[in-house]
């Protein structure tokens, strides 16, 4: 279906691009399918991990590239253990470049993830954002001044990926947003991403996962405060992910997948209801 409905054909890649020379090319769309190969050969040469460091190192992490689908692509390139994928994920981060260019104010800690959110959101309340894509709206909050003064630095005393994620969900199961669906699945796939790096790494790119999660949840604005209890669906995990495996919707089966994937390394029921709802 993704084939005949929205796939493009590959143009045919003309210039080379050595492994020497990638960063040049930095936000230059054009330049995906050499990038792409560049990466490819590297990774046959080197192994993915030498080659995801050493790009991750290079550049600024700009985990909201393609609206989190680049680092999400990664992320299960590296799943897959499939070098194409993992080149392709690499390449996207590189040629559609979107770097959030905030820096959280580190005299001002949040209480948590979810009083970090709460803030952007309520400094942003009442802002008219574009309405034509999530890419739109992310350069748009990105840019506003009051964002740059909002964001807070993360809280300490949490492990932070761990504390995203429940917040992320705990945020898609009060408003099932698509952006905020867009929040679980990038705080899993930066949770696959850093299995593979050295702590110094995942500690200089923490903080852009963070600011850009904060813009992503600026978009959507101040939600409803918690239901106090979570229902229990009608339909288990084998239902749940008999159905996403029947989609047409990749948002689904990503999505789907996650919360699976979730629940099991940390169990809540928000996980099963969210991934329910979305299925039902």
């Amino acid at each position: 279906m993704w084939e005949r409905e929205y796939a493009l054909s590959a143009p045919p890649v003309d210039a080379i691009i050595s492994r020497h020379e990638w960063t040049g090319h930095l936000g230059e769309r054009a330049a995906f399918g050499a990038l792409r190969l560049c990466f490819q050969d590297w990774i046959v040469d080197a192994g993915p991990v030498p080659v995801i460091t050493a790009v991750l190192q290079e550049v600024p992490f700009a985990p909201a590239t393609q609206a989190f689908h680049a680092l999400i692509r990664l992320a299960y390139g590296i799943e897959a253990g499939h070098a194409g994928e993992i080149a392709s994920g690499l390449a996207s981060l590189i040629s559609s470049h979107l770097p959030i260019d905030v820096s959280p104010d580190e005299t001002r800690t949040a209480e948590s993830v979810d009083a970090g959110f709460d803030h952007i959101a309520q400094a942003l309340d009442g802002v008219a954002l574009p309405r034509n894509s999530i890419t739109s709206r992310l350069l748009a909050v990105a840019t506003d001044e009051r964002f740059g003064r909002a964001v807070l630095a993360p809280p300490t005393h949490v492990a932070l990926l761990d504390d995203l994620a429940r917040t992320t969900i705990g945020a898609y199961w009060r408003k099932p947003d698509f952006t905020l669906l867009h929040t679980v699945t990038a705080t899993r796939a930066a949770r696959i991403v850093f299995a593979q790096l050295h702590d110094s790494l995942i500690k200089q790119l923490l903080p852009s996962l963070w600011v850009a999660l904060c813009a992503a949840y600026a978009t959507v604005g101040r939600l409803a405060d918690a239901e106090a209890n979570v229902p229990g669906p009608d339909i288990d995990w084998s239902d749940v992910c008999w159905r996403a495996v029947t989609s047409d919707d990749d948002h689904v089966i990503k999505m789907a997948y996650t919360c699976l994937c979730e629940d099991r390394r940390d169990p809540s029921p928000l996980y099963l209801a969210s991934a329910a709802r979305l299925v039902s």
